[in-house]
């Protein structure tokens, strides 16, 4: 283990300590309720998405994210507007590492900026692909400023401990058994042994999945590069498509998978009376846990409605 995942690790531990509103929320997952539903099947792939009862997701899910509400709140990842007993590990010049005040899972990371600036990736994904290479117990993740991102205002990245996401082991079963190259850079082949770095489409998966991998990081880049251009281009996106992207360092390579938006919550969730859901699904939702705030939505959540939502909110 390198001397950065200890330290943040170290910072984990001893902000449990430090501050009650953390360490209540942290003891509060070893108290939610998980439900898992299979789908798939051998030929094609199977994958599982959970559903976690988690109430205290209430405040993120249900968040007003409209310019107007969010300039009218103070911002919460700013320094000067954090609870004095939040410490930080500083990660490199541009980021530092906080514990999550309101975990979804174990070892819950936020990673902002240092400086206040918009929600946007294509600037910092090599700071992201380096901090999945310095933490290689964790997997680091983004939403999209329309995507999931409860700050949408100030750039963030997260990050949690491997085995949580169904995806992390499912995406390698599925890139050998299902996938598409769409791309390769200095092979005809990935599995070449001069391999450089390819893109896969993932198929049958429920939702849209893109990965890209390499073991250079400006390849990796390159990569992502290209997927992002051909996004804008396929939706029309001036600004930033929408997208949740995570990235593993495994095998010594980088690992990137972008999961394509074409809408940040389904249609239940502006349903009125028992049609309404509180479903508004973030990068950890896309990953295969969906968070549930309420009791009632936990209960009668099964495959039909996960799936639906799943085609609604994803780009196919």
């Amino acid at each position: 283990m390198n001397a950065l995942q200890s330290e943040i690790e170290k910072l984990y531990s001893e902000q449990l300590t430090e501050w009650e509103q953390f360490r209540e929320q942290a003891l509060r997952l070893n108290e939610v309720k998980i439900r898992t539903f299979n789908f798939g099947n051998p030929n094609t792939g199977k994958y599982v998405i959970k559903t976690q009862y988690n109430p205290a997701r209430a405040v993120s899910s249900n968040a007003k994210l409209d310019g107007k509400s969010i300039a009218a709140r103070k911002c919460f990842l700013c320094p000067e507007n954090r609870p004095a007993v939040q410490r930080e590990v500083r990660l490199n010049e541009n980021f530092v590492a906080l514990v999550n005040p309101f975990p979804v899972l174990k070892e819950h990371f936020t990673i902002p900026l240092i400086q206040h600036k918009k929600q946007e990736i294509l600037p910092y994904l090599g700071d992201m692909l380096d901090f999945a290479q310095m933490l290689p117990g964790f997997t680091v993740f983004y939403n999209g400023p329309k995507a999931g991102a409860s700050a949408p205002d100030h750039l963030h990245f997260q990050a949690v401990r491997k085995g949580q996401l169904p995806f992390e082991q499912e995406y390698q079963l599925f890139s050998s058994l299902n996938r598409t190259e769409l791309y390769s850079i200095g092979c005809q082949s990935y599995t070449n042994t001069n391999k450089n770095g390819r893109i896969c489409a993932l198929q049958n998966y429920g939702r849209s999945c893109l990965l890209m991998q390499s073991p250079e990081k400006e390849t990796a880049q390159r990569l992502f590069q290209q997927v992002y251009a051909q996004l804008q281009a396929s939706t029309g996106a001036k600004e930033e498509p929408m997208m949740n992207v995570f990235t593993l360092f495994e095998n010594n390579e980088w690992n990137l998978l972008v999961f394509p938006r074409k809408a940040h919550r389904p249609s239940c969730f502006f349903a009125k009376g028992n049609d309404f859901k509180m479903i508004s699904p973030g990068a950890i939702d896309i990953a295969g846990v969906f968070v549930l705030p309420r009791k009632e939505d936990f209960d009668s959540v099964d495959e039909k409605i996960i799936s639906d939502v799943l085609r609604q909110v994803s780009l196919v």
